[in-house]
């Protein structure tokens, strides 16, 4: 009988010691547990924390142990509940909190379509063997939707994108205590993408009371690529899910933009109001030593191509070139004058005629949009522009430039650090983006403040030009697509309140910037004279204006011949007829600014 106890007790042994070298089965590899717990708050997002205990997981973590946050289209399978798959199903998430073993760690979240994804410790390193216990505190926005009357949320605890099976998962969501729990109904199951009911696993899942009282779900034995899901719906009203809940989730987005607002209207104060007119009577000439340019630069503020026509118009005016219309272009040929007319020119008309004629003693002005013919009419209006500037400037008006050049300053360095700190879904390019945006938005608003739209009017008014506008209005509305394509990229990238962020620093620095200029004392009395002298021609000289433009338009004028006051009224966009054609010419080059 010895042999067989010791064979017995051998036996006893192995049994004994074998389920000790294996593991416990009750602690299978993988994920021992996973627990959700989701608040859902008054201002309907979810407040969502996660535990996750892991034990001898290495094989299933070879690179680090990646967890993903259900969000995606493709944890959110169940068509009964949400929309049909796509990329960006809108909503975001902010982690709050990541601890591994009830100390914080270093976490590494994805970016596109991976946003979801996150690494926890160390990347690319294998999850040492053992336990281990990691949770995830994060806030998720935009899941919550409205259903006739009643408000939905649809949530997958652990998410299908994962490898390592569970071997118990619990879900738990608290809604807020107004909601009467009578009026809430709850569907839970366990399930894998596409829902495959064939799938043979005992799940066993059941309803399990809380004392918080959430409503608690627990199943076990969930596989890989299956997830816990819970489908919760009550009556609208107690839960506040506005249309525009991302705009207001993002208050510090806002602020910045509310600064510099503040910062325009304080200077607004500041600055004060402009000197009120005086009485406007009627002038029968132009206020004393101002040329045509000259009263266009402080009536408007800009130079542009109606400048650049009075130009021509005061030089043929004045006997020193002949204008002839050939073939849709301006012909221009010198002619001579004596001293004392030259002397009589304004700065701006010398500089015009010696630039026109250095080449020789003739020129066609084009108004074709290729390159050399832009650059060619945008260097006459600079050098006039440039002249009326050293003549003029700070004496007549200001735009109080200092002012808006800090504003702009100090909008871009919100913009960096907003840019700098952006978190989201796929934030990369976002500083670049930014400051191409505000650059080229900024730049393109100025353009249409300072002629586009005063250039339309003439083109409206006049009934001719539309070619001639296409081609810059196509360029501004080109630039204007590309800012708007890139604005939707970051709002899908970064966040709504982001985009709208950067066009309220747009338009609030365009906005201000016409209400800051303000006319000085002497700026005041000219622009009544100005006011005065464009009364009379508009009143008394109009048609004699028109008939001998017209003239003008078909035939080589003689010198002399062109009457004194209609470069005045090219200037005051008085003249309709041959200014207009000669300023649309020439519209779409270079428009200057007072500064």
């Amino acid at each position: 009988m010895r042999p067989f106890a010791t064979v017995a007790a051998i036996l006893t042994a192995a049994l004994t010691l074998c389920p000790a070298a294996k593991g416990d089965s009750s602690v299978p590899e993988g994920i021992s547990s996973f627990r959700a717990d989701v608040i859902v708050l008054e201002d309907a997002s979810l407040d969502v924390r996660e535990e996750i205990k892991v034990s001898n997981a290495t094989d299933y973590y070879k690179r680090g142990f990646r967890w993903t946050v259900p969000i995606s289209s493709n944890d959110r399978w169940d068509l009964r509940y949400v929309p049909a798959y796509k990329p960006d199903n809108g909503i975001r998430i902010h982690i709050l909190e990541i601890t591994e073993d009830s100390h914080a760690v270093d976490y590494t979240q994805g970016s596109g379509y991976t946003y979801s994804q996150i690494t926890i410790g160390q990347p690319n390193v294998p999850l040492e063997g053992g336990d281990h216990r990691f949770t995830l505190h994060y806030i998720v926005d935009y899941v919550l939707t409205a259903v006739n009357g009643r408000d939905l949320l649809y949530w997958t605890a652990i998410g299908v994108e994962r490898n390592a099976p569970v071997g118990e998962a619990i879900l738990a969501i608290r809604l807020p205590a107004t909601i009467p729990s009578e009026s809430i109904k709850a569907v839970a199951e366990v399930g894998g993408r596409g829902r495959h009911p064939e799938i043979p696993h005992p799940n066993n899942l059941e309803r399990v009371a809380d004392s918080s009282g959430a409503i608690m779900y627990r199943a076990v034995n969930v596989d890989r690529r299956q997830s816990l899901t819970m489908a919760l719906t009550w009556p609208s009203g107690y839960v506040n899910i506005p249309k525009f809940e991302m705009l207001r989730r993002d208050p510090l987005l806002f602020a910045a933009p509310g600064i510099i607002f503040l910062y325009y209207l304080i200077a607004w104060f500041r600055i004060g109001p402009d000197p009120k007119p005086g009485a406007v009577q009627a002038r029968y000439e132009p206020p004393d030593g101002l040329s045509p340019a000259a009263i266009r630069y402080i009536a408007s503020g800009t130079t542009d191509g109606r400048t650049f026509a009075a130009v021509i118009a005061q030089l043929s005016a004045r006997g020193c070139l002949r204008v002839e219309s050939v073939n849709g272009k301006i012909k221009l040929a010198q002619l001579m004058s004596d001293r004392a007319t030259q002397s009589a020119l304004a700065p701006e008309e010398v500089t015009c005629l010696h630039l026109l004629f250095e080449d020789g003693p003739t020129i066609e002005l084009s108004p074709a949009m290729d390159q050399r013919e832009t650059a060619q009419n945008g260097r006459y209006v600079f050098h006039i522009h440039e002249d009326l500037t050293r003549q003029l400037s700070g004496k007549y008006f200001t735009r109080n430039s200092g002012t808006i050049a800090l504003g702009v300053l100090m909008t871009l360095i919100f913009a960096a650090i907003l840019a700098a700190t952006a978190k989201g879904r796929d934030t990369t390019g976002a500083f670049m983006f930014t400051f191409w945006i505000l650059f080229m938005g900024l730049m393109i608003g100025t353009m249409i403040e300072m002629s586009f739209l005063s250039e339309w009017k003439t083109v409206i008014r006049a009934r001719s030009g539309w070619i001639k506008m296409l081609p810059g209005s196509l360029a501004v509305g080109v630039f204007a697509g590309v800012i708007g394509l890139i604005l939707k990229k970051l709002s899908d990238g970064v966040s709504l309140s982001y985009a709208v962020m950067l066009v309220a620093f747009l338009l609030i620095n365009l906005g201000w910037a016409p209400f800051l200029k303000r006319k000085t004392q002497e700026g005041r009395s000219v622009s009544d004279q100005i006011a005065g002298f464009r009364q009379f021609l508009q009143k008394v000289e109009q048609d004699r204006l028109n008939r001998l433009g017209e003239s003008l338009a078909d035939s080589v004028d003689e010198p002399g011949k062109l009457d004194a006051l209609l470069p005045y009224a090219i200037a005051l966009e008085v003249k309709e007829a041959w200014g207009d054609q000669l300023a649309q010419a020439f519209l779409a080059t270079t428009v200057f600014a007072e500064q």
